[in-house]
């Protein structure tokens, strides 16, 4: 990113461009190339993998910044320099990224799996330091193999072997090891998935890495971790000020019918499960009192109890009973989207009884989601719910917030509610 923003900037000034003309120049090329992904990480980058992207972004960015300012001629030649420097640019940067490797700034790794592909891989990474990885050792079942590199320990050692050894990266040679796999993406590991090459998801997977022909797949990273991830937060934050101005009357209003069925006490604040399983306090409107405190924790649902009114019942069924954790939004407790939030009994019951329902706390609780805009609310599949929202996680993009964020509002609006 750095060589295309140093070379844009020069082919910009070249092209005689006002300062500000300079910096939006910048700004889309470096926008378009992440829109291409060419600032994607790659074990072994080449100049020629993007090259023909690079040269497109160079030249929308030229001719969107230079309107009016410019002549095409003139908007044509600065993008064609600015390809040319970025070409170069990513030549020498490359080249001496590879002088470096061999020299030894290498990332010590471990293999998954001593088996017969597993010991190919590491033969190929050993005799070929440019490509980053020097496999130390590897983790397998069956500790008492002596030949080739050592094997360091089990798969349930990865953690301790982590700090002994200074691991930075980890290649499962194989199709098993999924734990093990985001256990060492929790450890902060590069991890790639090397498959056999006659492996029948090869035919499925787009394969843009690989170590002399062996392919890798890279273990997509948490969403927390992706540059995009600040804008869900500011997404939240602005969506969030915006909704309680606007729904401040009509908070008002359902607050006071709240009062009039029910009586005092018109918030109702429940402890619920968050992101990484830390507790956080959900507020919403009061539509029935509990018995005590031990039924408003423990009690699965109440959508047919005979204690709701009819403000209470048309508070959940429009869902304006939920837009107080517009409140939790802001204080940063919940996002507009993410899983939604259970109570703690109920986090302990299906964690152990339902697989993948723990996962789902990898990223903040929301007030809507991928599993609420598909009907799974309510007195719905705690199993298909799970799914849904870790499939949610995994595919996490900016993207896919809006959707659900407009299917939910479309939900809201059409006749029937939500």
């Amino acid at each position: 990113m750095s060589i295309d923003l140093a070379c844009m900037t020069f082919s910009a000034l070249m092209a005689g461009q006002t300062p500000w003309r300079v910096l939006l120049a910048c700004v889309l090329v470096v926008a378009v190339n992440a829109a291409g992904r060419v600032y994607e990480p790659r074990i072994l980058p080449s100049s020629l993998d993007r090259g023909f992207w690079l040269a497109g972004a160079g030249l929308v960015a030229t001719l969107a910044a230079f309107w009016e300012s410019a002549s095409l001629t003139v908007a044509v030649i600065a993008a064609a320099l600015f390809a040319f420097l970025a070409f170069c640019g990513r030549c020498v940067f490359q080249a001496a990224v590879r002088a470096a490797r061999r020299r030894g700034g290498i990332k010590p790794a471990v293999v998954v799996g001593a088996n017969p592909h597993g010991h190919r891989l590491a033969s190929a990474l050993l005799g070929f330091p440019e490509y980053g990885l020097l496999p130390i050792g590897f983790l397998d079942e069956e500790t008492d193999r002596d030949t080739g590199p050592p094997v360091l320990g089990t798969p349930d050692d990865l953690a301790e072997i982590f700090h002994t050894h200074e691991v930075r990266a980890v290649v499962i040679a194989g199709r098993e090891g999924q734990d093990l796999a985001r256990a060492a993406r929790e450890l902060g590991c590069e991890v790639y998935l090397a498959p056999a090459p006659d492996d029948l998801v090869l035919d499925f997977a787009p394969l843009r890495e690989h170590v002399r022909s062996f392919p890798l797949l890279r273990m997509r990273p948490d969403p927390q971790t992706r540059l995009t991830w600040p804008l869900k937060r500011a997404l939240d934050i602005a969506v969030a000020l915006v909704g309680l101005v606007i729904s401040a009357p009509i908070l008002a209003v359902c607050a006071l019918m709240v009062r009039w069925e029910i009586g005092p006490g018109v918030l109702f604040r429940q402890r619920r499960v968050g992101c990484g399983g830390r507790p956080i306090e959900l507020i919403k409107l009061r539509t029935l009192k509990p018995v005590d405190a031990h039924e408003s924790a423990t009690r699965w649902s109440i959508a047919h109890d005979r204690r709701l009114g009819p403000v209470g019942k048309a508070l959940r069924r429009s869902s304006l009973d939920e837009l107080p954790q517009l409140w939790n939004v802001l204080k940063g407790d919940m996002s507009i989207v993410g899983p939604r939030p259970e109570r703690p009994y109920f986090v302990d019951q299906f964690s152990a009884t339902t697989p993948g329902y723990r996962l789902r706390h990898r990223v903040p609780v929301g007030i809507t989601g991928w599993a609420q805009i598909h009907g799974l609310r309510g007195d719905t599949s705690i199993e298909d719910r799970a799914r849904f929202d870790n499939h949610y996680i995994d595919d996490w993009s900016l993207r896919t917030d809006f959707k659900i964020m407009l299917r939910t509002a479309w939900s809201l609006l059409r006749p029937g509610g939500s």
